[in-house]
């Protein structure tokens, strides 16, 4: 029986089975339907928990390289050193380094072994120019006679040792005695000699007194209540705000001199600047804010280092600073400079620093070994080239980084563009090549003039007068304070970089210039260096020499190892 012969007869119920059949078609049709729309959307899901995951792994790798970077900052070494041992080799085939052309040949002795490590010779501490005191320890008058036959003991000799005794710092009050002088006959008035200058207009305090505040507070970083507790102890009782009206008026009178700084460093062909925070109290809004030094550093010509207070990190502050200056400004890649290199038309031409693109990739090693160190590497050349040429002239300082800094850092500059499209840019990696990409032309620009530097170090160094100083002292009093501590730290940082005592030096000025003194280029610091030679602190100077002579040996023996 075939399956026709079930099929109704009758028109009605065939209606009835044709529309059961249409409303199952439907239903299963609406099924399929819904079916589809709960399968698009478990891959629309699927999809967007793909792609979180691929974000959450880029923020996750992100995240360990930070707490990397901060457990190393925390716990490990600070300095960005990539090889412990100098003898290691290396773990990557890298390009080798150029060999180095000097101008000069350097004699056959020279030439065959490198030079070899200078001895370090002890100093010995000399105390001819300290006053001696004389102390005889004798025996007692039973003990000089003889035992034997009772004549008196004959002296024969001495012998003699040495002893460094500290004597504590003293204060004395020193009673100025003006007499009067008038005519007993006559009344044409009464004369008296002029009272001597004080830097504290109708306070006691004496220059040496002052300078020692100041000096205590600025260079040694004292904070004003150890020094209310040290002139304490030494038998008078000073409060803070007693000394901090002392420092106000100092920074009063050296404020010309501070200026006279400033005005020569906007001379300089080339100036090094940075800042660095400090916390502020006061202002407009309750509890404290941050403010800023900013350092501002001159060249040989013009061997100066002035500091500027500003109570934001804007850009007004050094563009009021800079408003008259044509020339090289080395700095990092602070984004407020970009206004000023702008608003300058060319006149202002920025430097930038190698040194903070080196820490970017020193920072991605972990991450990207092989391709941080190769550029590690071309980074170590190009300083090798600045060590050579650091006591050259400018034009064979430039000429040699033309011969040979200039094809490294198109080697770099290719790398860099292979790694743009191949790095993610959230990524240390990414992020360091981003940062050199952004400021090539003046990570490139120190090559085009023998006067520039490789790196911004030198400013950096200017600041540890307020990063050392803020840990003790902790914060300014007030905005108001803030430029009287810029002018006090650029007295103190002319002293530093000259080898100067800085108590002699800062009494001298103080005096002279509470006295009225005009010629303030006599008390630059290094034209009362070259008259005062005698408190120039030849230890310091020595010990920079040595230090120096121990790293150019050092590198001149890495060098010739790798010649062999």
């Amino acid at each position: 029986m075939d399956a026709a012969s079930h099929l109704p007869d009758d028109p009605a119920e065939c209606r009835r089975l044709l529309e059961d059949l249409l409303r199952s078609h439907d239903a299963l049709r609406r099924q399929a339907e819904d079916e589809h729309r709960r399968a698009d959307e478990l891959e629309r899901i699927l999809e967007a928990t793909a792609a979180d995951y691929d974000r959450l792994k880029e923020e996750h790798a992100e995240l360990l390289e930070t707490l990397a970077l901060l457990r190393r900052y925390l716990f490990g070494p600070r300095r960005e050193r990539c090889t412990d041992d100098p003898d290691q080799g290396r773990l990557f085939d890298l390009p080798a380094e150029p060999e180095p052309e000097p101008l000069a040949p350097l004699p056959a002795d020279d030439a065959a072994s490198p030079r070899p490590h200078p001895a370090r010779t002890p100093r010995r501490a000399r105390f001819e120019h300290l006053p001696h005191i004389r102390i005889e320890h004798d025996l007692s008058e039973a003990e000089k006679t003889c035992s034997c036959c009772g004549a008196p003991k004959a002296r024969i000799g001495e012998d003699e040792s040495r002893e460094l005794e500290f004597i504590p710092a003293r204060l004395e009050v020193r009673v100025h005695v003006l007499p009067k002088y008038a005519c007993s006959r006559c009344r044409d008035g009464v004369k008296s000699p002029p009272a001597p200058p004080r830097p504290t207009p109708g306070g006691m305090a004496g220059p040496g007194l002052v300078a020692f505040v100041v000096v205590s507070k600025f260079a040694d970083h004292l904070p004003l209540y150890r020094l209310e507790d040290i002139l304490t102890r030494h038998g008078v009782y000073l409060s803070r705000s007693t000394l901090g009206d002392w420092v106000r008026d100092a920074a009063s009178v050296l404020e010309p001199l501070a200026e006279l700084q400033r005005s020569l460093v906007l001379q300089s062909p080339v100036i090094w600047t940075d800042d660095t925070p400090v916390t502020v109290l006061g202002g407009d809004e309750p509890g404290s804010t941050t403010g800023r030094f900013w350092a501002y550093i001159g060249d040989d010509g013009h061997p100066y280092t002035v500091y500027d207070f500003t109570m934001s990190r804007s850009r007004d502050g050094p563009a009021a600073f800079l408003r008259d200056y044509r020339g090289f400004l080395q700095a990092d890649a602070y984004g407020g400079y970009d206004g000023i290199f702008l608003g300058s038309d060319g006149g202002i031409e920025e430097v930038a620093c190698w040194a903070h693109a080196r820490r970017k990739f020193f920072d991605a090693r972990p991450n990207a070994p092989r391709q941080a160190n190769e550029i590690l590497e071309w980074i170590r050349q190009l300083y090798d080239i600045e060590d050579r040429a650091r006591e050259w002239p400018a034009a064979e300082r430039l000429a040699l980084r033309q011969r040979e800094a200039v094809p490294i850092l198109d080697r770099i500059e290719a790398k860099l563009d292979e790694l743009t499209g191949r790095v993610l840019p959230k990524s240390s990696l990414g992020q360091a090549v981003t940062y050199a990409r952004n400021q090539w032309a003046a990570l490139r620009r120190y090559t085009g003039d023998g006067r520039l530097t490789i790196d911004n170090n030198v400013s950096e160094r200017a600041l540890r007068l307020q990063a050392i100083g803020r840990k003790n002292w902790e914060f300014v009093g007030s905005a108001e304070a803030g430029p009287r501590a810029a002018v006090l730290f650029t007295i103190l940082a002319g002293a530093k970089r000259h080898h100067l005592e800085p108590w002699i030096y800062v009494r001298d000025v103080l005096l002279r210039l509470s006295a009225g003194e005009t010629d303030l280029e006599s008390l630059l610091p290094d034209r009362w260096a070259a008259s005062h030679p005698e408190h120039v602190l030849r230890h310091r100077l020595d010990e920079s020499r040595r230090r120096a002579a121990r790293q150019k040996a050092t590198r001149e023996r890495r060098r010739a190892r790798k010649k062999a």
